[in-house]
């Protein structure tokens, strides 16, 4: 999935207007595990200055990429942080946890050859999902159809949850940030 639409099923699931704190901590969490991601691809794009398909090509599948992948997409410790946060009442905490465990667990099965080791530390096994998020040759404009349609129904939902206009903002922004990364996904890759 793309992290915007991961990002509006952890609010749909737990964010709620008075709850600042969880709500924040239900962002990051959707976001931590295609954090560093986002951040090697920029550091070999403007640093390095290698351009998007060799790094989505070689230096994405390197063991150094594919470690950190496994650290930030692991579905135990997510879910210990969640079980820590429920244990101690601490509610972001908790909330991070779930997000980031919701958003690694569904990536397991919308990831072709790209995925990830979601069972970190206790294995290293990747699944290869005969469908990916992004993907054509694996079903990823019909997969992109069903992320679009989940977003805008999830936004309805958050739209009617949240009445600030800041939130509304925000979900508005979401939804175009969405559509554009399930648009250029299909415009780039054929």
């Amino acid at each position: 999935m793309n992290t915007p639409a991961h990002i509006f099923l952890a609010a749909a699931i737990a964010a709620k207007p008075d709850a600042k704190a969880r709500n924040a901590a239900l962002i990051f969490g959707a976001v931590f595990p295609d954090l560093m991601m986002f951040v090697m691809v920029a550091w070999e794009r403007w640093v390095n200055g290698l351009n998007l398909e060799k790094i989505f090509s070689e230096a994405y599948f390197s063991a150094f990429w594919q470690e950190i992948f496994a650290i930030n997409n692991s579905a135990p410790m997510f879910a210990l942080i969640l079980g820590l946060g429920l244990l101690l009442r601490i509610d972001w905490l908790w909330a991070f946890g779930l997000a980031a465990m919701v958003h690694a667990l569904l990536d397991l099965p919308l990831h072709n050859d790209d995925g990830h080791p979601h069972f970190w530390p206790f294995t290293d096994w990747i699944y290869v999902s005969p469908v990916s998020y992004w993907d054509p040759n694996h079903h990823g404009f019909e997969a992109g159809l069903l992320e679009a349609g989940l977003c805008l129904a999830l936004a309805v939902i958050l739209l009617r949850r949240f009445k600030g206009s800041v939130a509304r903002g925000a979900i508005a922004v979401g939804l175009v940030v969405e559509f554009t990364f399930a648009v250029g996904f299909h415009l780039f890759s054929g």
